[in-house]
């Protein structure tokens, strides 16, 4: 374990925003005329929810979950329908309504911050949602890109693929890496990312089948990072499933597991990717 006097830094960042219909984070479960809502939704009807991306500082090294939206989405800091369809499909620009202000997508508050793509020991994807990894390709250049092989193997060979544009990641070299049976999880499978139990992907299903939370644990205090498992705290706090999706029973059982974590005296935070209730900030543990 980490020694308690060597501090790990959560830096959660928000790399761009999307403009999405309220049946995506709360419509209550899977069917058609939420999928629906999700493309054709007017303006007005649309909630905007943050799009985050997190730097672990930790002793062995640092560590990006996610990447946000790219510049190419973006191109002058303000929504683009022209730029945002040139990167994604038309039901996905349709769905999403993208954009990241100046200086916010994760390469550019990582180069404001003093550090270059090279010097980051990982990358990790939590999924190959684009929103999750539009950025991918201004931080190619890390030690190491991580995805695991459940979402990788699934991803290209259902119908996941129609959310997960290839686009966003050919060519970039990603190392996949096997969950292990633990006692973390839903499932009780995860990856120890530095086999010492301070950063720990653990397998939260349902959103995809090989989505990754993320629990970041110093002593005996840690955080969870939800990704995608739980848009908000609403989510899992009132079990509100999303719009979208593919396993209901699945997502339930995540929602689960993350109410346990946060009821642990010991849990700091516990922190969904698209709540906007979150701030960017850091988190010391």
């Amino acid at each position: 374990m980490t020694d308690e006097r060597s501090p790990i830094r959560i830096h959660v960042l928000h790399c761009g925003s999307m403009l999405v219909s309220k049946a995506v984070p709360y419509g209550g479960g899977v069917n058609l005329k939420n999928a629906r809502h999700g493309v054709f939704d007017k303006v007005a009807d649309r909630v905007e929810l943050p799009v985050s991306a997190y730097l672990i500082e930790h002793p062995k090294g640092k560590v990006l979950i996610d990447t946000g939206w790219s510049r190419e989405i973006s191109p002058d800091g303000v929504y683009d329908s022209s730029a945002v369809k040139r990167q994604l499909p038309g039901y996905l620009a349709a769905f999403y309504h993208p954009w990241v202000e100046k200086g916010k997508t994760a390469a550019e508050q990582l180069a404001a911050m003093g550090i270059a793509p090279e010097e980051l020991s990982a990358v990790v994807l939590t999924h190959l949602d684009a929103d999750h990894t539009s950025g991918l390709r201004w931080v190619k250049n890390a030690q190491r890109i991580l995805l695991p092989e459940e979402e990788g193997w699934w991803t290209i060979r259902t119908v996941y693929r129609l959310r997960q544009p290839e686009s966003m990641y050919r060519g970039v070299p990603i190392e996949h890496f096997w969950f292990k049976g633990t006692m973390d999880g839903p499932l009780w499978w995860s990856y120890d990312l530095f086999g010492d139990d301070t950063i720990k992907f653990v397998c939260l299903p349902g959103h995809t089948d090989g989505q990754i939370g993320v629990k970041i644990k110093n002593g005996k205090k840690f955080v969870i990072l939800t990704s995608d498992a739980a848009f908000t705290e609403r989510s899992w706090r009132e079990k509100i499933l999303p719009g979208y999706g593919f396993n209901e029973k699945a997502m339930l059982k995540s929602f689960d597991w993350i109410e346990e974590q946060a009821n642990d005296p010991d849990c700091v935070a516990v922190i969904a990717n698209h709540d906007p209730d979150v701030h960017p900030q850091v988190i010391e543990l």
